[in-house]
């Protein structure tokens, strides 16, 4: 009998452990918040700001390249352990990554005057937004589904 009272005491002492450190971690919904919000910041970082006296040229492109690389920095030191979650976060951080590349060449495209190059990298950015809308609808039906 008393053998029979210290397993079940042993075996419920280790199921409220195992569900205190289960329920100490981030849920999936906390990590999609998490990385959402990165990537909201990241949305209003490239939005060309409205002074009353706006960088020029190339100057503005590479201030938008050094907020990308910033945001993409902020992305890297997230601890995402959801695993599809993981992989949006890789997906985000290569497009920020060659965002940020991007705009860097046009910026030294527009430096040299050489039009049919900005031009090119230019059409490359669109790709990209294009291809970051597709990753945020990705993400956000994701994280929906798991509310």
């Amino acid at each position: 009998m008393q053998r029979l009272f210290k397993q079940t005491f042993l075996l419920s002492t280790t199921a409220a452990m195992a569900l205190l450190f289960a329920g100490c971690g981030e849920t999936k919904v906390a990590q999609c918040n998490k990385l959402i919000k990165v990537a909201n910041e990241a949305v209003t970082s490239q939005q060309f700001s409205k002074n009353t006296q706006p960088q020029k040229g190339s100057k503005a492109l590479t201030e938008a390249a050094v907020k990308v690389d910033n945001i993409a920095k902020q992305l890297q030191a997230l601890e995402i352990k959801d695993e599809k979650l993981q992989g949006f976060k890789g997906r985000f951080l290569k497009l920020y990554q060659d965002t940020s590349t991007g705009l860097k060449n046009t910026a030294k495209a527009v430096d040299k005057k050489d039009i049919s190059s900005a031009n090119r990298f230019l059409a490359s950015l669109k790709n990209i937004a294009s291809d970051e809308s597709k990753l945020v609808k990705e993400i956000n039906s994701y994280c929906i589904d798991s509310r």
